[in-house]
């Protein structure tokens, strides 16, 4: 499913969709929120029916519908993604609090929203690569990492799989200050590293599985290891309302940054099936 409403940055995303549509089988519906007068309702329907030409263009054999459905951003866009595998919406790049889509928020949506969110940058261009998902030391990581492994094996391409790392601040007991080992830390995080690629080999055996294990920031790792990718993944908590710790400042960062659509996957049973 993918947010429109006949600006540029949804076109982009539009146009994201249709590029991920003709490459495997799929149904896309355009959804387009709001609308009260009547002569805006002409217009709105105009802007879908040129919306669902646009994907049948480039996916001819994708099965697309249009929707307008009442109410107001982000919350309209969110119930009717209840139901959907996969919901689509774009994103000014180094604006992601602010998108076309009704002045909705992309980080309020990757955080509330129940099934795996797609946020394209209005930057975007179309180009191959592999998928690059971020994993974390908690289970947060697990529903994007098969999701990550799934849409790397439909596209037909890798996966890269990034664990960062930073030595952690020294604790102090009584007067002494214990300080952890670096060798010790490094093996610990890359024992993370190396779970996660098993992981993703036992759900996808015939898939290309790289790895990459960086002592700087997550965010940093992200953005480096997809500079030419096709998709960044990352997992999220779902820990409360609107603010940057709903999806975690890593996913802030990226959304901020990347011209790489960035894909944030609810943990465990909140996402969709």
């Amino acid at each position: 499913m993918v947010g429109f409403d006949g600006s540029e940055t949804s076109l982009v995303a539009l146009d994201w969709v249709a590029e991920r549509a003709a490459q495997h089988s799929a149904q896309v519906e355009i959804v387009m929120i709001g609308g009260t007068l009547m002569q805006d309702d002409v217009g709105r329907d105009a802007d879908l029916a040129e919306a669902e030409r646009r994907v049948h263009d480039r996916a001819p054999d994708a099965e697309t519908g249009t929707r307008r459905v009442p109410g107001s951003m982000p919350e309209a866009l969110l119930r009717r993604a209840e139901t959907a595998d996969l919901l689509v919406v774009g994103s000014h790049r180094g604006h992601p609090v602010w998108t076309a889509l009704s002045r909705g928020m992309p980080l309020r949506i990757t955080a509330r929203a129940r099934t795996p969110v797609v946020v394209v940058p209005d930057d975007w261009n179309a180009a191959g690569g592999s998928v690059v998902v971020g994993v974390d030391d908690d289970d947060s990581a697990a529903a994007a990492l098969d999701f990550a492994a799934a849409e790397a094996s439909a596209a037909a391409t890798s996966l890269i799989v990034v664990h960062s790392w930073q030595m952690p601040v020294p604790r102090m007991e009584g007067s002494v200050a214990l300080i952890a080992s670096p060798i010790e830390a490094r093996a610990g995080h890359r024992r993370i590293l190396r779970a996660a690629v098993e992981r993703a080999r036992s759900a996808q055996p015939a898939l290309v599985v790289q790895q990459v294990l960086a002592q700087s920031s997550p965010a940093t790792a992200l953005l480096e290891a997809s500079r030419s990718a096709s998709m960044v993944v990352l997992g999220t908590h779902h820990r409360g309302s609107w603010s940057t710790r709903l999806v975690g400042s890593v996913a802030h960062d990226v959304l901020g940054q990347s011209r790489t659509p960035v894909c944030v996957v609810p943990r465990g049973d909140a996402a969709a099936p």
